[in-house]
């Protein structure tokens, strides 16, 4: 990834983080949710909605640590599992996208040592195969709880662990770690394949699989609390894992030897800034081309994996759940269960961090019949509050603010402008961070591009305005300029102007998210009704 590219995506993924909403009230949801984790066991969890760009709801329940009574909040980091592989998928394809590795390469090419099937050596296994879940690589888990929850061992090095349990005569090897048919010849869920994609990442980066992580997808994304590794996190703010046994009992704060599989701490509010770079591809992460490869069936496993996928992408699975199509990925280990998913064609994403439950009783269901409910909740959302498609040119524009909405940042509503460039004018020109309803505003891009911006629709608006110049935006619908109610007799007539190529126009009508100028010749008060 070159310098420049770093630099626009350090700069669009603060934006991200600052696009979440917060927690917007419902009583309903809420009692949902309190139902189920009381069902479930559930001990603390914390959600988040995402439609189009913005988190339009989130909020957590419930206690992070029983002992220290600590509550969960939007930015308690959990121990996400196997959304972990997410973050590993994108790391892989960065490289795969500057062309430094090929989907079906043999992964000989770049591990520092052999990796073969003994049932079949002539077959090599290639990064295709690690990302599908075909490459004939056995999980043993025994290796998972003698060095996890079970054992008191340091941490093993990435390598040394992957070296010692692949190659014949390691200290963790066996034949039976890998399936007795050929690489690519089926499906079977492998977490230690998984893990080496994160040392194939290494070995072409030159770099830790951390270092690259936090350069390369945390930084530019703002995620500065998510962390591989409990030792580098505060642990006030790590939700500790709980199993019901019944009684909630404490899982401490383990690790796993194939830790890029499984082993991601992060939190709502974080993990909705790498949501949304799938979503609307804000962040400049991958092309879209990349992230359509991502999200494209290339196994169809026929809900073979625990009744829960419909087919395989590259690291991220398909799923139906109630008629809906959604990509994404669930995460389950010891007093751990998350969802993350989404559906492209709709925009709608879900996000659910939980610290425990009752394995063996209704938890998964608890947590599915919540996800319902969120969904549920975004659709609706979705169906009252308007979208609105806005085209804008290279260079200066000028803009505004469609819809009602609580958050409000330039870089937000328009994640391809120029930082720093928002100019508001009341006689002078103004540098301003967030859009007002009925202002208009300067605003400044590198290239012709267009934005969608979600919210509630205004159909009546009353604007104050100054003698002279003024920049004004219209409302949720087109609106004709004869239907400007003028009841104080104060705009003189031709003289609302729009602004497009570089060039001022007097305009007919008003068109969502546009601004224009407007001359008067007193203060006064106008209204723009589409009635």
């Amino acid at each position: 990834m070159d310098l420049q590219k770093k630099i626009i995506i350090k700069i669009i993924g603060s934006m991200l983080v600052i696009g979440f909403l917060g927690a917007q009230p419902n009583s309903d949801l809420d009692q949902i949710i309190l139902n189920h984790m009381n069902s479930g066991y559930i001990p603390g969890l914390s959600a988040g909605i995402v439609v189009n760009n913005n988190v339009i709801w989130s909020d957590s329940y419930g206690t992070a640590n029983i002992t220290l009574n600590t509550p969960v909040t939007e930015d308690t980091n959990f121990l996400v599992a196997s959304i972990s592989k997410l973050v590993t998928t994108t790391a892989i394809m960065q490289l795969y996208e500057e062309g430094r590795i090929g989907l079906h390469d043999s992964i000989n090419q770049y591990l520092p040592f052999i990796v073969i099937n003994p049932f079949q050596p002539n077959t090599e296994i290639t990064l295709y195969m690690l990302l599908t879940h075909t490459s004939s690589i056995y999980e043993d888990l025994t290796y998972s709880e003698e060095y996890s929850i079970f054992g008191n061992n340091p941490e093993l090095e990435l390598e040394y662990f992957l070296s010692n349990y692949l190659m014949m005569g390691g200290e963790f090897y066996s034949s039976n770690n890998y399936y007795n048919y050929g690489p690519g010849d089926q499906w079977n869920y492998s977490n230690i394949g998984f893990a080496l994609i994160a040392l194939i990442v290494e070995s072409i980066s030159q770099q830790s699989f951390e270092d690259y992580c936090e350069m390369n997808i945390f930084g530019p994304l703002g995620m500065e609390e998510t962390s591989w590794h409990f030792e580098d996190m505060d642990e006030s703010t790590v939700a500790m894992p709980y199993e019901w046994m019944p009684g909630w009992e404490e899982m401490g704060h383990y690790f796993i030897p194939y830790y890029p599989s499984a082993q991601l701490r992060s939190s709502v509010s974080e993990l909705s800034s790498f949501l949304i770079s799938y979503m609307e591809n804000l962040s400049g992460l991958m092309d879209d081309e990349t992230i359509e490869l991502i999200l494209t069936e290339h196994i169809d496993d026929g809900w073979s994996w625990m009744n829960m996928s419909e087919g395989w992408g590259l690291g991220w699975y398909h799923k139906i759940l109630n008629g809906r199509d959604l990509w994404g990925h669930n995460g389950m280990m010891w007093g751990v269960l998350t969802e993350l998913f989404f559906s492209p064609e709709d925009n709608i994403g879900i996000i659910i961090l939980t610290n425990g439950g009752d394995y063996y009783g209704s938890w998964y269901s608890d947590v599915i019949a919540i996800e319902n409910a969120l969904l549920d909740y975004g659709y609706e959302y979705l169906e009252s509050n308007q979208i609105i498609n806005i085209n804008y040119g290279a260079g200066w524009n000028i803009i505004g603010l469609p819809v009602e909405m609580e958050y409000t940042h330039y870089q937000t509503l328009y994640p391809h402008s120029i930082e720093g460039t928002l100019y508001s004018f009341d006689g002078n020109y103004n540098s301003e961070t967030s859009l007002i309803n009925g202002e208009g505003y300067w605003l400044r891009f590198n290239d012709e591009c267009n934005t969608n911006i979600s919210g509630a629709s205004i159909n009546e608006l009353t604007i104050n305005l100054n003698v002279g110049w003024n920049l004004i935006t219209g409302i949720s619908t087109l609106l004709s300029i004869l239907d400007i109610q003028d009841p104080d007799e104060i705009i003189i007539s031709d003289t609302i102007y729009s602004f497009n190529n570089g060039s001022y126009i007097i305009t007919e009508n008003l068109e969502p998210g546009k601004g224009y100028w407007i001359k008067t010749i007193g203060s006064g008060s106008i209204i723009l009704s589409e009635n």
